[in-house]
């Protein structure tokens, strides 16, 4: 949870634009009570850690 406008700020990390969209619509969207979704993109990388530990699950599964 966050303070200002928004409720809740979720961070993900998807290979491309059309697996953000398949996240957006199918998962976020689709939580009943979500009535509003912004979103912000990163344009470039200012410092870099390494990559992400990320489970290569299947979406929505």
């Amino acid at each position: 949870m966050v303070s200002g406008e928004a409720d809740f700020l979720v961070e993900i990390a998807v290979p491309d634009l059309a697996a953000y969209e398949q996240v957006l619509l199918d998962e976020v969207l689709a939580i009943g009570p979500v009535r509003d979704v912004g979103s912000t993109f990163a344009i470039r990388t200012v410092l870099s850690r390494g990559p992400l530990p990320v489970d290569h699950r299947r979406l929505g599964g």
